[in-house]
């Protein structure tokens, strides 16, 4: 019986059986059943000739009717043929001469799997309504199909791949799908069926991850923390991507050369967020739904990360600066030593820039954890300043004479070498220009910053607050905050000389943007809004928000205040919704990494939450006025509702990350309920 021949007989027989009892049968079709059963009653009867009808009277006196008999007799024929897979799987030892072999696998052959999974195919449509038959026929079905060997032995014991066996395989791989199950069920600890297919046929692991990624791409505002672990699909794919560690290398391999073939933002954020949420069911696996048992089963975090171990121990740990000097040493000098002594050949020298960000590669890995990225950019603008705003005894001090690091290295180098070698990971020449390069930019912060303090001490300052009679506080804070937008202007200026001068890689554009979020992370107390709104924007978009007369040319009018409004406001008329909505998305990202870095930069968790509604509240004016512009947008696509209800609901969350330091605010509260009035007059259309 475990033979193909043999199988699909059954296989037969139960769709059979099947076209015979149909649930939506009519009276003619009711009679042929009883007919059926006639049948079946004379094959018990102990002679022809006799009248006693042995099956009809048992069911009259159980009070049986016809369809509960043919209901048994499928779910006793379905148990059948799944006893019998399953029995085809054996691991057997064996011995061929003085040598001795063990066979683990199916006794059904993979040529034979095509046929079996188009019998299985065409009986599991009309299972439905028959439980969790159709479910353990299917998962009995691909566990032999897995089972089953690519090769063929002969007499000499040599293994031979036999392609014809696996021709064709995919076609019938796919009529499966339309009964796939959503959910993951662990009964019996079996391996879940979705693991399985992958391992029947790569290209359905491949389609779930670029599903995933469409929905990314196309809904800029979902939030994937959140979709992982509500959507049930997409909740399966983590718990059986962390149960098989081969395949998640094969995923994240999959990722990684597709990110490096398009530069897309939304490839990278897929692939960091796998990776945080691996690591997270990994220590916590109970957490994620998994029983105490499995969880013990799980591997530890380096079967994931099958290369540098070492590296992934430092990039998972704190956010420090002896951490940092570390990530310094083990990646930057491996580099600069293979490229110092490269003597080899053109085609050999690209191959080894290759090597140098393949997925195997320590930058890949690095890449995964962008809240490294960030800390370096916070220590490079810092400065002196690192340990007043970021407080905590071992987590942001240098290394200290005779440390296993050079102790002249000081800490704003290391973060400057650090970032210029995510940069630009392949050329050593390249990233001596870019630290040097990003010291100018640092120290021009820093003189921009001493020449801000030393004006508001000079007499000329001090005469035009005597000048003008301020009502208020607030007064005061609007003419310090036009010096300090007009200051952020001409730094952007020189940045984006200093860009402009590095290349136009697409890749290295936006994470050289991306720098600017240094001030905003480490020196955002003395940034107002509208220098806040400066830098987020040219950091998402690389344009510049222009400045109005009064911005430039000082403060003019007594009622400043309110014509700041109006500026602010007109900042955004000749923004387009494509830089609205990639400002949009810089600011929940930078605040979901502040988030992450608060945990490592303070051991106070007040301090931690007051780091993120610093950096928010700082950001909420872009936030807003970048909302304002997207709610204007006509709506004629589900994609457009779609972006809109996710952020409304992103918008909700960013609100309540630390804490919720809007209480009252109108402008915010307008905005949440102009996008849920805007929502429910869709839906209202709609319906």
């Amino acid at each position: 019986m475990s033979r193909l021949p043999e199988i699909t007989d059954l296989f037969a027989r139960l769709a059979s059986n099947l076209e015979t009892l149909n649930p939506t049968a009519t009276n003619e079709d009711q009679e042929a059943i009883d007919l059926s059963i006639s049948h079946l009653n004379q094959s018990l009867n102990l002679e022809d000739s006799s009248r006693v009808r042995v099956l009809d009277t048992a069911l009259s006196l159980m009070c049986f009717r016809a369809p509960q008999v043919f209901d048994s007799v499928i779910e006793y024929l379905v148990k059948t043929i799944v006893t019998v897979l399953s029995s085809s799987i054996t691991c057997k030892a064996f011995r061929f001469g003085k040598a001795e072999f063990l066979r683990v696998g199916s006794r059904v052959s993979s040529r034979d799997c095509a046929g079996l999974i188009g019998a299985c195919a065409a009986v599991l449509g009309k299972l439905e309504g028959h439980g969790l038959l159709s479910q353990s026929l299917l998962y009995a079905v691909v566990r032999v199909a897995v089972s089953a060997s690519c090769f063929r032995f002969g007499l000499e014991i040599t293994p031979i791949l036999d392609v014809k066996s696996i021709e064709g395989g995919t076609p019938t791989v796919l009529k499966l799908l339309s009964r796939f199950p959503r959910d993951i069920s662990f009964e019996n600890q079996q391996i879940p069926l979705r693991l399985l297919l992958w391992y029947l046929d790569p290209l359905i692991l491949k389609n779930d991850v670029s599903n995933i990624l469409q929905d990314v791409i196309r809904r800029p505002f979902l939030c994937l923390k959140v979709a992982f672990h509500e959507r049930t699909d997409w909740n399966s794919i983590i718990i059986c991507l962390a149960l098989s560690p081969a395949t998640f290398v094969e995923t994240r391999a999959l990722l990684h050369n597709w990110f490096l073939m398009t530069g897309l933002a939304s490839v990278l954020e897929l692939q960091i967020e796998l990776v945080s949420l691996i690591l997270d069911v990994v220590s916590r696996p109970m957490w994620w739904g998994l029983t105490m048992d499995i969880g013990l089963k799980l591997p530890f975090s380096y079967a994931y990360f099958l290369h540098h171990h070492q590296l992934l121990r430092t990039l998972d740990g704190p956010l420090s600066c002896q951490n940092l000097l570390c990530l310094v040493r083990s990646t930057i000098k491996p580099a600069s030593h293979s490229m110092r002594h490269s003597d080899s050949p053109l085609t050999q020298h690209a191959a080894t820039k290759i090597g140098m960000i393949n997925y195997k590669s320590q930058w890949s890995m690095a890449m995964n954890f962008p809240d490294w990225f960030y800390f370096a950019l916070t220590v490079l603008f810092s400065g002196k300043s690192l340990h007043d705003n970021f407080h905590s005894e071992g987590t942001v001090e240098a290394a200290e004479p005779g440390h296993s690091h050079d102790p002249k290295l000081p800490c704003s180098t290391a973060a400057a070498q650090y970032i210029a070698w995510v940069l630009s990971p392949t050329s050593e020449s390249h990233q001596e220009l870019l630290v040097e390069c990003l010291a100018k930019i640092s120290e021009s912060w820093a003189l921009k910053k001493c020449t801000d303090k030393h004006n508001k001490e000079t007499s000329g300052y001090r005469k035009k607050l005597k000048k003008i009679k301020f009502q208020d506080k607030t007064d005061d804070c609007a003419l310090l905050q036009e010096y300090d937008c007009k200051t952020i202007a001409l730094w952007l200026g020189e940045f984006q000389d200093t860009h402009a001068s590095q290349g136009n890689s697409l890749q290295q554009n936006v994470l050289f943007r991306r720098i600017s979020l240094g001030i905003l992370i480490g020196c955002s107390n003395g940034i107002n809004e509208d220098g806040c709104q400066l830098l987020l924007h040219y950091a998402a978009t690389g344009n510049f928000l222009p400045l109005t007369e009064t911005q430039i040319a000082g403060l003019k009018h007594r009622n400043w205040n309110s014509q700041r409004q109006d500026d602010s406001t007109a900042w955004f008329e000749k923004c387009n919704i494509k830089e609205a909505v990639a400002g949009t998305c810089l600011v929940f990202h930078l605040t979901d990494a502040v988030e992450s870095m608060s945990t490592s930069l303070f051991e106070n968790e007040e301090r931690g939450i007051d780091f993120i509604c610093r950096v928010k509240i700082r950001a909420r004016k872009y936030l807003l006025n970048c909302v304002k512009k997207l709610i204007c947008i006509k709506i004629d696509e589900e994609d457009g509702f779609l972006m809109l209800r996710d952020l409304c609901s992103r918008l909700a969350r960013w609100r309540q990350q630390g804490k919720d330091v809007f209480q009252g605010s109108k402008d915010l509260d307008d905005a949440v309920d102009a996008l849920s009035h805007k929502l429910s007059s869709i839906q209202t259309v709609s319906a």
